[in-house]
């Protein structure tokens, strides 16, 4: 038995060219009417998702919500890859706007992300027993930081974030030397917040 090329005998020909949901709009600024006060679907703005469950209503966060909790907060968990699996540990980081970093004395979230440098930076706050929560989870790639001048940027990063932001010593710069700092360069920052 042959492929049938083309419609069915009786039935309506498929219908050519983009559908008219995915049809580009064809009216420009020239041609619109200036009294409609219909938006165009250009100019709306970007809506961001709502869930609302028995648990109450949560949304995305917008990006003033999630710069606001990274520079309060100073705790997260940070995953690492091990033997394809999840391993998660809290640190305390410092976030200078383009990059994360942690100091630590070693182990096996070093070795891991020495192995694989994916990792997971997640920062939670709740208030009283949850209502309101706010949650970012960063996804990036970890590396070590050498040299004098990436870990002075490590010192200033970490200070600034527990508020200890001003001269930077000499014994600190040596602590942050002898320790393995972790930098955090992020591919995607996303978070949540619970409102009710």
């Amino acid at each position: 038995m042959s492929e049938h090329e083309g419609p069915l005998p009786g039935s309506a020909p498929e219908p050519s060219g983009t559908p008219a949901s995915e049809a580009p709009d064809s009216t420009d600024d020239a041609t619109r009417n200036p009294d409609d006060a219909t938006p165009h679907p250009a100019d709306a703005p970007e809506r961001k998702r709502t869930f609302t469950s028995r648990f109450g209503i949560s949304r995305e966060m917008t990006d003033e919500e999630v710069e606001a909790l990274l520079a309060r907060s100073w705790w997260g968990s940070l995953a690492t890859v091990e033997d394809g699996g999840p391993y998660s540990v809290p640190v305390i980081y410092g976030w200078d706007g383009s990059d994360f970093y942690v100091a630590s004395r070693g182990g096996r979230k070093v070795t891991n992300l020495q192995r694989d440098p994916s990792v997971c930076l997640t920062i939670v706050e709740a208030e009283g027993l949850g209502e309101p929560w706010y949650s970012v989870v960063v996804l990036g790639e970890a590396t070590l930081v050498h040299g004098f001048g990436g870990h002075v940027k490590a010192i200033r990063a970490l200070r600034a974030q527990v508020g200890r932001a001003g001269e930077i010593r000499k014994k600190d710069v040596a602590a942050m030397m002898a320790a393995k700092v972790i930098r955090i360069s992020p591919r995607e920052i996303t978070g949540r917040i619970r409102i009710g």
